[in-house]
């Protein structure tokens, strides 16, 4: 796939010498894969802006590349980078980061891990993503020594689908959100509006919502984001202290403690740890046979299914028992009901959208694809907190409505 024809490239360097030419808008476009339920965007590389399909991995510390065809070594488009250096300590949180990166010494080729655990080298290399300015001038803005985490081998499980790796836009200071607030003088934050065809990400200057009714972003409510429990510490991860039913406290004892929420595009459906999960599905079936729903079988991978024909519908979908997480405290709350918490699988099942997340350390709750969906999220890494609104449906709203401003430049590009 070419680049779209007709468009302006602009090769941005690292600072900006006229800061008014630097008024941009960076626009990823983005869809879910309906085989792996991921969802992917399109990233450019090299001179020739080759189409790079990526899963988003919205905690992921780097886009991670499959190099197997033309790795670091072969391809003059990209440059390995070496031990010891400013790129190698960017990709690494501290000393100790750094010596495990460069266990040859100097001399040797910066190593990374995925947050699989895959092993690769840091490399450079020109990465362009498409663009618009304040006066709706298309272009392709690049970064010519953007670092890449290079794969060794083929990522496992992309193949199949033609992509080649993954984009990550987590806390990490080589992420592709804080390689772009750096190249081109942004605020450390981006927009995310996650949809099964109609998704996008923005980053830059902005405006964001001037083509929209209703000016969304005054919906938003913001938590602190909070350090993860877990060996990836580029997560987006917020406070909770407790789960409500229908407005009733989930009633959990102290061997089940909660701990935090952690938002994923790694998985589709959210994901309650073990030790909660069957409280949670208990107190969620009793609320929702209350309201007249009638359980069936479960259907795989869901524990808890009803009767489509028993359950009412609203503006924003199936009338079904409201989830409330509560984050740092009582006043701050994430609902989640209507098609966030409701799948339906068949005509005659409509299951909820939660799993039994196992008894894995880190949060209690990891927030899925399918609950993050039409939901606008504001991920501001440089100030330390997350901004989440309503599902957009209640606004008559939907992902497409935010990404039309932009689709002119960007539906070209998946």
């Amino acid at each position: 796939m070419a680049a779209p024809p007709g468009y302006l490239l602009l090769l941005f360097s690292l600072a900006c010498l006229v800061p008014s030419s630097c008024s941009r808008t960076l626009v990823l476009p983005l869809a879910r894969d309906p085989s792996t339920l991921r969802y992917v965007t399109t990233v450019y590389r090299g001179p020739s802006l080759d189409p790079v399909p990526l899963a988003v991995d919205l905690g992921g510390p780097s886009l991670w590349l499959d190099c197997s065809a033309s790795g670091p070594s072969s391809s003059p488009a990209v440059r390995r980078v070496p031990c010891r250096s400013i790129q190698c300590l960017a990709a690494t949180s501290d000393a100790s980061g750094l010596r495990r990166a460069c266990p040859g010494g100097a001399s040797s080729v910066c190593g990374v891990r995925s947050g699989g655990g895959e092993a690769g080298v840091l490399a450079e290399g020109a990465v362009a993503v498409d663009s618009v300015d304040g006066s709706g001038e298309r272009s392709v803005a690049a970064v010519d020594r953007f670092l890449i985490s290079c794969a060794r081998a083929a990522a496992a499980g992309f193949a199949a689908t033609g992509v080649r790796g993954t984009l990550g836009l987590g806390r990490s200071r080589i992420s592709l959100p804080s390689q772009v607030a750096t190249a081109f003088a942004f605020r450390r934050r981006f927009f995310a509006c996650l949809s099964a065809t109609e998704g996008i990400i923005v980053a830059g200057d902005g405006p964001f919502f001037s083509h929209l009714s209703a000016d969304v972003s005054k919906s938003l409510t913001y938590t602190p984001l909070v350090t993860p429990n877990s060996p990836r510490a580029s997560d987006y991860v917020i406070n909770l202290t407790s789960i409500k039913i229908d407005g009733e406290r989930l009633p959990l004892n102290s061997s089940s403690p909660l701990h935090s929420v952690k938002l994923s595009t790694e998985i589709p459906y959210t994901a309650v740890a073990s030790p909660i999960y069957s409280a949670f599905a208990e107190a969620f079936a009793g609320a929702a046979s209350a309201m007249g729903m009638a359980r069936v079988p479960p259907v795989a991978p869901f524990r808890v299914c009803f009767d489509p024909r028993t359950i009412g519908t609203t503006a924003a979908g199936p009338d079904v028992p409201a989830i409330d997480l509560v984050l740092q405290s009582e006043m701050v709350k994430w609902r989640i009901g209507g098609w966030n918490s409701m799948v339906r699988v068949s005509d005659e099942a409509t299951c909820l959208g939660v799993v039994d997340g196992g008894d894995r350390p880190g949060s209690s709750v990891v927030l899925g694809g399918h609950q993050l969906e039409d939901v606008l999220l504001e991920l501001d890494f440089g100030g330390s907190r997350l901004g989440f609104g309503p599902p957009l449906s209640t606004m008559q709203l939907s992902c497409s409505d935010f990404r039309s401003g932009f689709n002119s430049m960007a539906s070209s590009s998946l």
